[in-house]
């Protein structure tokens, strides 16, 4: 009873890692959004080069909407280990590893390895 009142502390480490990536995700979910919302305008825009056009006309609107999701549970988890919920650190790496099958890259692997262990270290100060 006498700890009620006691605020937890966040590690320094556990708050650099959610800060970067309330603001990785929050990017992530605004340009999902912005490419699902105005596709069709950036595929007009993009058609005269090469390669573009045709990637953006390729890129189905299920996938769009199911990146804005994923994107929006990544930042979700990421608030949840902010108020260090251990379960937070599930969701985000539930959703990014999802993300990482969809649009698989190099740089996108290495990023959410990286975050996955860093974050999995920190998650003793999580209940």
């Amino acid at each position: 009873m006498e700890n009620e009142n006691v605020p937890i502390l966040r590690p320094g480490m556990l708050t650099a890692l959610c800060i970067l990536i309330f603001i990785g995700s929050g990017l992530n979910l605004l340009f999902s959004l912005l490419l699902l919302v105005l596709s069709g305008t950036i595929s007009a825009l993009l058609a005269d080069i090469p390669g573009f056009g045709e990637a953006m006309a390729a890129l189905p609107v299920w996938e769009l909407i199911l990146l804005v999701l994923l994107a929006a549970t990544s930042l979700y988890g990421a608030i949840a280990m902010w108020k260090l919920k251990k379960m937070g650190f599930y969701i985000y790496a539930g959703a990014q590893i999802i993300m990482l099958a969809i649009s698989f890259g190099i740089l996108g692997l290495i990023f959410t390895v990286l975050f996955i262990v860093l974050y999995h270290l920190n998650m003793k100060h999580m209940s």
